[in-house]
């Protein structure tokens, strides 16, 4: 699986400025990436699958039961391996609790600010328990530090996500299980005013707080993730299951350098990306009347929509709102000459907000796909700008077509 990288040039076309994409960069692979990203841990390096005897190099191992972390080829996020989590209430007790968990070690800088992009599955067996569990903490340091509960820390507690962040429990809404839930979490971690925490679900935000975002100590929290059920230490806890499996993959992990979109799941294009969705209806801010617009999604490359002038449009109507991620486009004459285009997104087919910018290759009449620059987002509507072409002001799109879920 490759992700392609553009850069962007700022041009002048008529009496509008427009950044347009440039030349694309060679394909890279999905583990190439930005100086940002200090880590990348999905399982797709052989390195890693090291699970269950040891943690992957450089994070330490908290389980003691040989299924409390594996390595496992479905589900998966992207690519082909995620990782497996298996806590039972009889497994015994591990750092002082009931836990299966894959932890960083401490030595996190003081005042760090860092990014966290991750995806979990909670498989149909998560059903509803009135015990809570954690599924990713940030924990404070080891020693000189302010004891009690993690600073922040992702959970699931009676059928929905929950955050805790500094104990003020803060509820995100129903999980929804056998999918792939995407989580950005950018944290500048500062015990002063200048702290922020900012989190994404499946590319929409979902928190924004600044302001103090830990109690102190000589290092920044470090991060843990995996399962940890503080109620099955003790036999007179309540609790409606004996097991709990989860699966966890597309981990990045970024300094101040980094961006929501280089650690974000969804950069990689895995399965939220995979499925065509049907097009119920096409429009067009102009066409001629031989290549009407519905040619654009009649899965004729030999047919086509054509329109004229800076800024002709191809509007694709889904008929509901989806969970969109990308775009696949197919231009005629697509490989004697490249094409400069935008894809916004819309709810209502009246306001659009920009997905994708840049330049198709120019080499090829196949189509050619395209995800979102800062990931998915929920729209109904779908409208491919054109801008230009080295050889005339004609927009000509043979079939288009949306990726999403």
């Amino acid at each position: 699986m490759t992700v392609i990288w553009k850069r962007t040039a700022a041009l002048t076309v008529a009496t509008l400025a427009m950044a347009l994409g440039a030349s694309a960069l060679p394909a890279q692979s999905a583990n190439a990436d930005p100086a940002g990203v200090l880590r990348t841990l999905d399982w797709e390096n052989a390195g890693d699958r090291t699970m269950p005897e040891k943690a992957p190099t450089g994070l330490n191992k908290h389980w003691v039961a040989s299924h409390g972390a594996s390595v496992v080829t479905s589900p998966v996020r992207d690519g082909s391996h995620a990782a497996r989590f298996q806590l039972n209430r009889t497994d015994p007790i591990h750092s002082g609790s009931k836990r299966a968990e894959i932890t960083q070690r401490d030595e996190q800088p003081v005042n760090a600010e860092r990014w966290y992009g991750f995806s979990i599955n909670l498989p149909s067996s998560w059903k509803h328990d009135v015990s809570s569990e954690i599924v990713s903490q940030w924990h404070q340091c080891d020693s000189g530090c302010p004891g009690g509960s993690p600073p922040l820390a992702l959970l699931t507690d009676e059928g929905k996500w929950k955050i805790d962040f500094r104990r003020e429990i803060i509820d995100l809404g129903q999980y929804a299980t056998g999918t792939w839930t995407d989580w950005v979490f950018h944290v500048k971690w500062r015990t002063d005013g200048e702290g922020l925490l900012r989190v994404w679900r499946n590319g929409q935000e979902v928190l924004n707080r600044t302001g103090r975002t830990h109690d102190g100590g000589p290092r920044s929290p470090y991060f843990k993730f995996g399962i940890y059920k503080w109620d099955w230490n003790r036999a007179d806890k309540p609790s409606d299951t004996d097991q709990r499996v989860m699966f966890y993959d597309a981990l990045r992990l970024g300094d101040q350098r980094a961006t929501r979109a280089d650690v974000d799941p969804a950069r990689s294009g895995g399965p939220a990306c995979a499925a065509t969705l049907p097009v119920k209806g096409a429009s067009a801010t102009t066409h001629e009347d031989v290549n009407p617009p519905a040619r654009a999604v009649d899965g004729d490359l030999a047919t086509r929509w054509s329109g004229q002038g800076f800024g002709a449009a191809l509007i694709l109507d889904l008929g509901s709102t989806h969970r969109l991620c990308g775009t696949k486009v197919a231009w005629h004459l697509g490989d004697k000459r490249w094409n400069d285009y935008t894809v916004y997104t819309s709810p209502d087919n009246v306001t659009y907000t920009k997905a994708w910018e840049g330049r198709s290759s120019g080499g090829t009449t196949a189509p050619e796909q395209e995800l979102f620059k800062d990931g998915p987002r929920d729209a109904r509507y779908v409208k491919i700008a054109f801008w230009q072409n080295p050889q005339n002001d004609w927009a000509s799109i043979t079939e288009a077509a949306v990726l999403g879920s």
